[in-house]
Formats: structure tokens, C-alpha cells, sequence
């Protein structure tokens, strides 16, 4: 590897810690997800873990990060400094919190971690690829595509919510009204922020209202309800609960999970 070569990988891996900690530094200072480390079911952890790899991988796969970022190689390649990235940031910060002792106690160490990788890993592979001078940036096409950032934006933002007791409280107290409504106020919102109201990289919607309404805002809201419905199982807010409460949980989570989705929209 040349010293250029050699030049340019340390400053891609510097911005992968740097966009680990910005998406993820709010999750790294969150007590109930310390908690919810050492309580969770291992299966659910191994799964989240397998999902933060996939997604990374796939963000890898559609922007890379320069010429290393072409072709399967470069992608996974990518996708592996991202995350090497994202765990060296979680331990490093948490350790300097006091939080885990990796030396001590390993395992314990390894299960805060990981929980906390999901957003660190794409906040990672997000600086790697669209932050660095020169770093490629093909233009995104295609519905799949756009289904597929709306997804990440969902992760990104609800990820930093599902984990906290207002989640749960909220939903306790909400009415059907109060739930439908919450629905409907995320529904214009994502609209909203994609067309709306003049933010940088703001879409025009070529297809007519309800067409761009139905296929993108409505799916991808759709898709910010699954993630959100993921992230909850996982985090355990499910156990022993109704179908009504469940449901209430989700739809609460999803508003911030449409904004992320909007918001990656935009951004991506």
C-alpha cells in the first residue's frame, strides 16, 4: 500500500469513529440500554447484531467509499472498517464512562457493545462513504433504493428511542384517538419533509400527490412500523403485553422512526 493509500485509509477509518459516536453517542449514554444489555435474550442480540452487519453492508454496497468501494470486494471491504470502527468506538466511550470493563469482564463487555452497534455501525459506514473529500457518490435511483435509505433513516433515529421507559409510558396512556392520530401526524410529516417545505436535497414529486403519497410515504411509513415493531421485540417491550398495547408501542415509535426515514431521504 502506498503512503497515500496508507493516508487515505486512516482518515476513512477517523471518519467512521467520528460517525459512530455522532449517531450513536446518545445510545452509548443511556442507562436502560446498559440494562437491557445484560437482560436480553441472546438469540434477539445475535439477530440484532446479524441485522447492524446486513445493513451495513448494505449501505456499503450502495455508496462505498471511493474506489475501494467498487465492486463485491470493495463493498464488504468497507462494510468491515465500518464496523470495526463503530465497535472500537462503543468500547472506547463506554469504557471511559465506567460502564463496561473489557478487561475484567469480557463477556459483559461484549453484550453492551453489541447492543449498542446498530447505529454506531451505520453512522460509520454513513461518514466513511458521504463525508470524505472525493468520496464516491453515485446518484440513487429506483423504488428499491429508496425504500431501502427510508429503512436505514428508521434504524438510525428509532434505535435511539425503543430502548428508553417513555416508549412504554406513552403508549400506556394513549387513547385509540391519540394513536390514530399519532399515525396520521407522522404520515404528514414524512410527506411533508421530502416535499414540502424547502430542505436541501427536497424531492419533487414528478408522479402526482397520491401516487408519491401511497407508494413512498405510506410504504416507507410502513417500513419505519416494522423496524420500530423489531426494535421493541427485541428490546424486550413485548413480553407479556396485549396486541392493542403492542400495537399502541409501535405506532409511538414510529413517529420518530418516519422522521429518520424522511430525514435519510433527504440526506442519502
Amino acid at each position: 500500500m502506498t503512503g497515500t493509500g496508507s493516508v487515505e485509509l486512516t482518515k476513512g477509518f477517523g471518519r467512521a469513529i467520528a460517525g459512530s459516536l455522532l449517531f450513536a453517542l446518545p445510545l452509548l449514554m443511556t442507562m436502560e440500554l446498559w440494562r437491557l444489555a445484560h437482560s436480553v435474550e441472546r438469540y434477539r442480540l445475535a439477530l440484532l447484531v446479524l441485522a447492524a452487519v446486513l445493513l451495513v453492508i448494505g449501505l456499503s454496497r450502495t455508496f462505498g467509499a471511493g474506489p475501494g468501494g467498487v465492486g463485491p470486494g470493495g463493498y464488504l471491504a468497507d462494510a468491515g472498517v465500518a464496523i470495526l470502527a463503530a465497535t472500537l468506538a462503543a468500547t472506547v466511550v463506554l469504557a471511559a464512562l465506567g460502564v463496561v470493563d473489557p478487561l475484567m469482564d469480557w463477556q459483559a463487555a461484549v453484550s453492551v457493545v453489541a447492543i449498542e452497534a446498530l447505529p454506531a455501525a451505520v453512522g460509520a459506514s454513513y461518514a466513511r462513504s458521504q463525508l470524505g473529500q472525493g468520496s464516491r457518490r453515485p446518484r440513487i435511483s429506483g423504488y428499491g433504493h429508496e425504500l431501502f435509505l427510508m429503512t436505514a433513516g428508521a434504524v438510525v433515529f428509532a434505535a435511539n428511542i425503543a430502548p428508553t421507559e417513555e416508549v412504554v409510558l406513552l403508549a400506556a396512556e394513549a387513547s385509540t384517538v391519540t394513536v390514530a392520530a399519532l399515525a396520521v401526524l407522522s404520515l404528514l410529516l414524512m410527506h411533508g419533509f421530502v416535499y414540502g417545505v424547502g430542505f436541501g436535497g427536497q424531492e419533487r414529486s414528478t408522479e402526482g400527490f397520491l401516487r408519491s403519497f401511497l407508494t413512498l410515504t405510506v410504504v416507507g411509513y410502513a417500513a419505519a412500523l416494522a423496524i420500530s415493531a423489531y426494535l421493541l421485540w427485541t428490546f424486550g417491550r413485548f413480553d407479556g403485553i396485549g396486541l392493542t398495547t403492542a400495537v399502541k408501542e409501535t405506532v409511538v415509535l414510529g413517529l420518530p422512526g418516519s422522521i429518520g426515514a424522511a430525514a435519510a431521504r433527504l440526506i442519502l
